[in-house]
């Protein structure tokens, strides 16, 4: 008999548009999503939309919010992740740090997960942050 060991979780960072708000707005509306969410999404991003997911069940998801035009990136979820913080609010986007060297986006690390880059330094000077600006 198999038996799963992976009982790893996923969720979904959405961190903007990568078309048009009019037809994303539409596509969205269209897949019945009301729109005080998308509009939620929109002024929020970045911002975990979708938690507690199978690494299927999140690629499903991205790939279809990418298609109406979604900027969408799978970030795994620890354990704590979801007893801890399935009732608390969106994580703020400061949580966030973006690799410089890799384009990894991830949360409260200080040594990037992907390629080793200490983050901790450069969170200080604020140039690894979400929101600021890819080299």
């Amino acid at each position: 008999m198999y038996y799963s060991t992976n009982n790893k979780k996923y969720r979904l960072l959405f961190s903007g548009l990568i078309g048009d708000v009019v037809i994303f707005k539409e596509k969205m509306a269209r897949k019945g999503v009301k729109q005080a969410l998308v509009e939620q999404m929109l002024k929020e991003a970045p911002i975990i939309i979708k938690q507690n997911l199978t690494l299927e069940a999140a690629r499903k998801y991205a790939d279809a919010l990418s298609e109406m035009g979604a900027r969408i990136t799978i970030l795994d979820q620890l354990p704590q992740d979801s007893s801890e913080r399935r009732n608390k609010a969106p994580t703020p986007m400061s949580h966030f740090v973006l690799c410089p060297r890799c384009g990894l986006v991830q949360q409260g690390n200080h040594v990037c997960a992907r390629c080793g880059l200490d983050l901790a330094g450069l969170r200080s000077g604020g140039e690894s942050s979400v929101s600021g600006n890819r080299a």
